[in-house]
């Protein structure tokens, strides 16, 4: 009969241990079942380690719906200014990731511009955001002409060099879009709508149907001044075009 050294002992001991950790560590991580459920007590000392890693890989995760929607205005013929309805390119986008094993770049352009467009905005002084508001739909400002407005009043420079970057761009999008849905209209000037609505509360998440809709928070909106129409090439409004009449 061999001989049970220390060392194979050792050995033994220390494979029994990772391996049991390695199972707690896998029921741990599993979504809630029945066996996760019966062994919590078990695996609770991997709490601290679990959450640690949450709070570094993602220290505030989004936790509301947030959509951009576009709005634009143009001259009826009876000389009227008149509206389109809102168009929530944001749902235009996800159709491009719901229900797909691998979604697409496009399906996140305005998911990366919210944020930005919300920190810009509020980054410029109070008398800043009265001006980037306060535009006409009729004959909204040129962009150097916008710029100017927002220097006028002391502003920082760069804040407000940034802060149009962003508005040029989404403004871009917005008329791309809006001229692929409405192309018999000449547009005056555009404008965007930032929604957020967080998710149902954590203690109403096992609420059903309209309960579970009445559950959730109001939700913010914040809408953006009336700006000049602004397009790029015939290549790009092209694929803007084909990609809303893929996925609207």
């Amino acid at each position: 009969m061999p001989r049970v050294t220390m060392r194979s002992a050792f050995i033994a001991a220390a494979v029994t241990i990772v391996g049991l950790h390695l199972v707690a560590v896998t029921l741990a991580a599993l979504p809630p079942n029945r066996y996760s459920d019966a062994t919590a007590s078990q695996t609770a000392y991997l709490e601290p380690y679990f959450a640690q890693n949450w709070r570094l890989f993602a220290p505030s995760p989004v936790a509301e719906d947030r959509e951009v929607l576009f709005q634009g205005s143009y001259v009826a013929a009876d000389g009227t200014p008149r509206r389109t309805s809102w168009v929530a390119w944001t749902d235009v986008e996800l159709d491009l990731v719901r229900h797909r094993l691998v979604g697409g770049r496009a399906g996140y352009v305005t998911n990366k511009l919210y944020g930005p467009l919300g920190q810009r905005y509020l980054g410029l002084g109070r008398a800043q955001r009265a001006i980037a508001d306060g535009t006409d739909e009729t004959t909204p400002p040129t962009w150097a002409e916008l710029r100017s407005r927002l220097l006028g009043g002391g502003a920082d420079p760069t804040r407000v060099g940034t802060y149009l970057l962003y508005e040029k761009a989404t403004a871009r999008l917005a008329t791309e879009v809006l001229e692929s849905r409405w192309p018999g209209h000449e547009l005056t000037a555009v404008r965007y709508r930032l929604r957020a609505q967080p998710v149902v509360p954590y203690e109403q998440r096992g609420l059903a149907g309209a309960e579970r809709t009445a559950a959730r928070p109001v939700p913010t909106v914040r809408e953006g001044g009336w700006r000049a129409p602004t397009t790029g090439s015939d290549r790009e409004r092209a694929s803007v075009a084909s990609f809303d009449r893929r996925h609207r």
